[in-house]
C-alpha cells in the first residue's frame, strides 16, 4: 500500500471536525437549559373560574421578570376588548387594567410576554364575571419595570454562552493552524 498524507491530513481535519461539532452540541444542551423562558405561575382571576365583579384589572405572575418589549395583554369581554393603556410590569408580574362599567359575563384574556433572554411566550386563560365592575375605578398605579437581568438567573446564561463560543473558536482555530505529524508509511507500524 503507498502511504498519501494529505489523506491522513483530511481524515485528521474531519475527525477534529466531529469532536467540535460534539462539543458544541453539549455546550447548546446546557445553554437552552440554562436560559429557560418565563413560566406563567398564576393569574388573577384563575383561568376557569367566576368572580362577583368584574375585577379592575388582570394579574399574570411568572417565574421571572419580563420585557416590556412585545408583552401585552388583551382582554375581551361581551362588550368587546376592555383593556386600558399599556401593560404594566412590576417585578415578575405583568397586570393589564380593564374598562370601568365593564358588563357581567365571559373574559377571555390572551397575552404575550416577551422573557428576558428575547423568547416571547404566550397563551390564553377566561374568566367569568357575575356583575359588572364600577363605573368609575381607582386610577391605575404606574409602575417601574424591573429586568434586572441578575436577579432572574440569564446573566450567569450569558456568561456560559460567551465562554462557549471561547472553547469553540479556539478548537476551530487550533484545527485550522495545526498541522498533524506525518510519518512515513514504515514508521507507521501495521495498518488496522
Amino acid at each position: 500500500m503507498t502511504y498519501h498524507p494529505t489523506r491522513s491530513v483530511a481524515r485528521w481535519r474531519s475527525r477534529a471536525l466531529a469532536v467540535v461539532l460534539a462539543v458544541a452540541g453539549i455546550m447548546a444542551g446546557g445553554v437552552t437549559a440554562a436560559e429557560a423562558h418565563d413560566i406563567l405561575i398564576r393569574t388573577s382571576p384563575a383561568g376557569g373560574s367566576v368572580v362577583a365583579v368584574v375585577p379592575v384589572h388582570v394579574m399574570l405572575t411568572f417565574d421571572q421578570p419580563a420585557l416590556a418589549v412585545g408583552t401585552e395583554i388583551i382582554v375581551t369581554g361581551p362588550a368587546g376588548p376592555v383593556q386600558t393603556g399599556a401593560a404594566v410590569l412590576v417585578n415578575n408580574t405583568v397586570s393589564e387594567y380593564l374598562r370601568p362599567g365593564s358588563p357581567a359575563g365571559r373574559y377571555t384574556v390572551v397575552w404575550r410576554v416577551t422573557s428576558i433572554d428575547g423568547h416571547p411566550v404566550s397563551g390564553k386563560f377566561s374568566f367569568t364575571a357575575n356583575s359588572p365592575s364600577q363605573a368609575q375605578q381607582a386610577t391605575p398605579i404606574t409602575s417601574t419595570t424591573s429586568t434586572t437581568p441578575g436577579k432572574s438567573g440569564h446573566g450567569s446564561a450569558l456568561w456560559v454562552v460567551a465562554g462557549g463560543i471561547l472553547v469553540v473558536l479556539l478548537l476551530v482555530g487550533f484545527i485550522i493552524t495545526r498541522k498533524p505529524r506525518i510519518t512515513p508509511h514504515d514508521e507507521r507500524g501495521p495498518e488496522s
